[in-house]
């Protein structure tokens, strides 16, 4: 299914608000929210480093999002089968600093989920043991924790691995 089929979650504001697929000319937006973002930059992933992940992702054909209200405010990386080779995984997402809590991580989310649904109907995606508000932000659209990694990202960080059922169960 196109990405663009996947994408029909409305947005009740006024503003024009589009997740969109990531076209190669969002690549240096894409890097400048993680090179402005300290989370990311304790583990080492900087503007440059993000933006050629992010191209070589949509190259492969791999699905990058962006949410777009006028210039690029976020983004999502999403490997359709990037958990367990079967269900969806949440590689990345952002948010420019001055657009969090405006409802754009949740339109990301909501687009993440949407792809999951389609597959297996179950989302996977890992967090920092010490991001509190992402945490929350997750548990808030009913995420649960399922395992934790120390030092798999990085030595001295611990990862949250969490899930949440977002379809019918699979028979697989």
């Amino acid at each position: 299914m196109a990405v663009e089929a996947r994408m029909a979650i409305g947005l009740p504001c006024g503003m024009a608000v589009v997740v969109r697929p990531f076209h190669a000319n969002d690549a240096a937006a894409c890097g400048a929210i993680v090179g402005a973002t300290p989370l990311w930059q304790r583990i080492g992933l900087g503007a440059e480093r993000t933006a050629t992940l992010l191209a070589a992702a949509a190259e492969r054909g791999e699905t990058v999002l962006v949410v777009d209200d006028g210039g690029v405010s976020g983004f999502a990386w999403i490997d359709a089968h990037g958990a367990f080779g079967r269900s969806a995984y949440l590689r990345m997402i952002a948010v420019t600093p001055d657009r969090r809590s405006a409802g754009l991580g949740a339109r990301l989310m909501d687009a993440f989920e949407t792809i999951a649904a389609t597959e297996d109907g179950h989302a996977f995606l890992m967090v920092t043991d010490t991001n509190a508000d992402a945490q929350r932000f997750y548990r808030r659209r009913g995420y649960v924790e399922v395992g934790r990694m120390p030092g798999y990202v990085s030595p001295d960080v611990v990862e949250l691995l969490l899930w949440k059922r977002v379809g019918a169960p699979s028979r697989t």
